[in-house]
């Protein structure tokens, strides 16, 4: 008796996890809302060229789930070719929100979106570098918060005037548009 007990408790305590499991991969109806933000940045190991920094933002803002079409416009007290200890970027993007929040929203600016895990180090994905730590971590603390997120795990350990390969350790869970391939459409929907 107590071994089928056992084996009944086992079985719903997996039936509930999967349907969890289920339920966070499901797509959620969202609305893109824009932010515009400031960033300085006066970095002590990394210095940033204006393209160099508006390249890196850009990818940052992209790979936390903001739309493909996140504009940053850096100005730099350098020449543009060369690196700049201060940099100022002044960022446009949008991020994903649960439509929960706002259902009035206009429906262009509605999305789908699908809870992702981001996981940065240094070279995964390729565009970060040990010599990134202190663009993302000030990214982690001025911008993520602007993202729709959930269990974020920020375990940066910057060391001014050192790269240091561990020093880049952030994760995230983030509300990120579904692929264009996996959206609905409309005629999918009612067939």
């Amino acid at each position: 008796m107590t071994r089928l007990i056992r084996y009944l408790t086992r079985g719903l305590i997996l039936a509930l996890a999967s349907g969890a499991v289920a339920a966070a991969d499901a797509p959620v109806d969202g609305i893109w809302q824009k932010h515009e933000y400031m960033l300085g940045y006066a970095g002590v190991t990394s210095h940033y060229s204006c393209d160099g920094l508006e390249y890196k933002l850009t990818q940052l803002l992209k790979l936390a789930g903001a739309r493909a079409d996140a504009k940053v416009r850096a100005s730099c007290t350098n020449p543009l070719d060369s690196a700049s200890r201060i940099v100022t970027a002044r960022t446009t993007f949008y991020t994903l929100v649960p439509a929960a929040v706002s259902p009035q929203a206009a429906a262009s600016a509605r999305g789908s979106g699908r809870w992702t895990t981001v996981e940065w180090r240094a070279g995964s994905p390729p565009v970060l570098a040990a010599s990134d730590c202190e663009l993302i971590d000030q990214f982690a603390r001025e911008i993520l918060p602007m993202f729709t997120t959930r269990d974020v795990d920020n375990q940066m350990k910057c060391v001014p005037w050192q790269e240091t390969l561990g020093s880049i350790q952030l994760k995230f869970s983030v509300l990120a548009a579904l692929p264009p391939a996996t959206r609905a459409t409309p005629a999918a929907i009612a067939q």
